[in-house]
């Protein structure tokens, strides 16, 4: 029974933590105004065929549509989603606001993903 209410307490944890991402993410596009928003969304939709509520889930695909849609700006805007998922979330990533920065971003060599994928494995680990 103990196996049971573990895995169900995880797959909860993942939930949760996909719905905030989520949250992020769309927090961050609102930021950039109505328009530009609704057009992401489309065309991840349309051009990627990801649903809005897929995203979490397929976190790769949508990194890529965003270095393909926005080029370098693109560490901008994971930057803000990861800022907004950090104070959604609380997980055992330290990152300093000094760390926020693209120059530290770029030379730790961290990425929007591998953050995303730390940050899961922290909040949903029991």
């Amino acid at each position: 029974m103990r196996i049971i209410d573990s895995l169900q307490d995880k797959i909860s944890k993942q939930r949760k933590f996909d719905e905030a991402l989520g949250e992020a993410i769309d927090e961050t596009l609102t930021s950039m105004g109505a328009p530009i928003k609704n057009m992401i969304y489309f065309k991840l939709e349309n051009s990627f065929n990801i649903q809005k509520d897929e995203i979490p889930k397929r976190i790769d695909e949508f990194t890529i549509f965003l270095n393909k849609t926005f080029g370098l700006g693109a560490s901008l805007f994971e930057i803000r989603c990861m800022q907004s998922l950090n104070s959604k979330i609380k997980v055992n990533i330290q990152v300093t606001k000094d760390e926020y920065s693209v120059s530290e971003w770029i030379t730790k060599g961290m990425t929007f993903e591998k953050y995303v994928c730390s940050a899961r494995n922290n909040y949903c680990s029991p």
